[in-house]
């Protein structure tokens, strides 16, 4: 009798998922060149660059731009482009604080012309009183209505100004145990007329909630300022704030929302369009905002994922992004949150903010994702929470100086931050230096600039998640 040997069994979604998962996480990130993108090895571009970089780069592959969208915009992969940024004239302009923000007040504009019976801007006190975040309708919005004046107008006084999130923590959008002291009226019973009145209570109170940043409105040397008071490294416990401590004031320029049109115009020139037009052609339309970050490693933004394709390229400084693929997003805790955003007030007496003692609810609730990766939870999988081990395979990598990480729409994110070897370096030999210098170290500064370009859901990735109910 013959032994009947029994099919193997179908993978399962599940497994086929997991699988994916592992052989990511075991390969990592890959780096690339992509041609017409990258510069060439060999090339007066590259030459500086590859003599610095030839054992790592030897086993780098070069894609065609078809390739490109086959291996990993149609498979919903991550990977670092390099070499893409080697004409950019941010590369070097950016490494000078006196040129990135204004220092010597180049951009200075002579007052315009107005009537003495114009109404004042709005954003004329905008730093001056309680400033707090305003809910947007969507988290990608690019509009560029010249009818909104915080983005449009400038200052009557002529002077440029961007949108800086002030935190006391260094997170902006995420989810925080804010405490705080509180105030109620309870009606007591008056011992002389029998009447009852109103006697206010004091009470402490700790919440958890989403948390959303201050927003000012700065010149940029009162960012170049803000920049230079952050703290050197983020808050041990920053998922913890009582606002009835002084704490300290954590700058960072993040507006997003097209920033780089409507607030950074001046530097359109420091940016050339080669990396823009490559995400036009793979992605198939003009991005949908281009935006400008400027921060320092006290600053790191909560997991999250955007429903965008995302072409992140790094100019100074080092970005730390943990990735989680969008079908692990289904076992990341993500409640519904009360939403509030800090608070802020200039300081008579010094050029400064400090935060109000309460937050400012706006009466919605947020989803958001309540998990806290950091790379040593990666190394030791003992430190993440018991009930991810098993389901979670985060990647790490770390996006240089030059180099452009691709980021798939709906892949979960954490980014921290670091300063680079070259400004560190110049920090410590300026700091320990013992002839006194006439010019401030160089900030320990990120700076970057991405483009989001609405995803595709024709994309096969897209549509497997969709058909398995794994889009979130």
């Amino acid at each position: 009798m013959t032994d009947v040997v029994e099919a193997p069994r179908p993978v399962t979604v599940a497994e086929a998922f997991a699988n994916t998962a592992k052989a990511l996480e075991q390969f990592n990130i890959e780096r690339i060149r992509v041609e017409g993108l990258s510069c060439k090895s060999g090339s007066t571009h590259c030459r500086k660059h590859d003599k610095n970089n030839m054992e790592k780069e030897e086993d780098v592959r070069t894609l065609t731009e078809q390739a490109f969208m086959r291996e990993f915009v149609f498979q919903s992969r991550p990977c670092v482009i390099v070499g893409a940024l080697e004409d950019w004239p941010a590369m070097q302009r950016w490494r000078d604080d006196r040129y990135l923000f204004d220092l010597d007040g180049h951009l200075s504009g002579v007052r315009r012309e107005t009537d003495d019976a114009a109404a004042p801007s709005s954003e004329e006190t905008a730093a001056t009183v309680d400033v707090a975040f305003v809910p947007k309708n969507n988290d990608h919005d690019s509009s560029d209505d010249s009818t909104h004046p915080r983005e449009r107008e400038e200052e009557k006084d002529g002077l440029k100004r961007v949108t800086v999130a002030l935190t006391p923590n260094g997170r902006a959008d995420a989810v925080t145990y804010v405490t705080y002291q509180g105030t109620r009226k309870e009606g007591r019973e008056d011992d002389v007329d029998g009447e009852k009145d109103n006697v206010e209570e004091h009470f402490i109170k700790t919440e958890k909630l989403f948390m959303a940043a201050a927003e000012i409105r700065a010149t940029l040397p009162e960012l170049y300022h803000l920049l230079r008071e952050n703290p050197l490294y983020p808050p041990v416990r920053p998922v913890f704030v009582d606002l009835r401590r002084p704490a300290p004031v954590v700058a960072y320029a993040q507006m997003q929302n097209n920033c780089l049109e409507v607030e950074y115009q001046h530097l359109h020139g420091d940016v050339p369009p080669e990396l823009d037009r490559f995400g036009e052609r793979v992605f198939g339309e003009p991005h949908e905002a281009a935006n400008v970050w400027f921060g320092t490693p006290a600053s790191v933004s909560s997991m999250h994922q955007d429903w965008v394709e995302n072409l992140y390229a790094v100019v100074r400084g080092v970005k730390e992004f943990i990735l989680l693929p969008p079908w692990e997003g289904v076992f990341v805790p993500k409640p519904e949150l009360p939403s509030a955003a800090f608070s802020v007030q200039r300081k008579d007496d010094v050029n400064g903010y400090v935060f109000s003692g309460t937050p400012v609810h706006d009466g919605l609730t947020i989803p958001w994702m309540d998990v806290e990766f950091t790379p040593a939870a990666l190394e030791d999988v003992s430190l993440m929470p018991t009930n991810m081990q098993e389901r979670l395979h985060p990647l790490v990598v770390y996006v240089q100086p030059g180099e452009v990480l691709y980021l798939p729409a709906m892949w979960l994110h954490r980014v921290a931050q670091h300063a680079d070897d070259t400004d560190r370096l110049a920090r410590e030999t300026q700091l320990t230096s013992s002839l006194q210098s006439a010019q401030d170290p160089p900030l320990p500064l990120i700076a970057a600039v991405n483009y989001w370009y609405d995803m595709s859901f024709t994309n096969p990735a897209v549509v497997m998640l969709r058909e398995f109910g794994l889009l979130l």
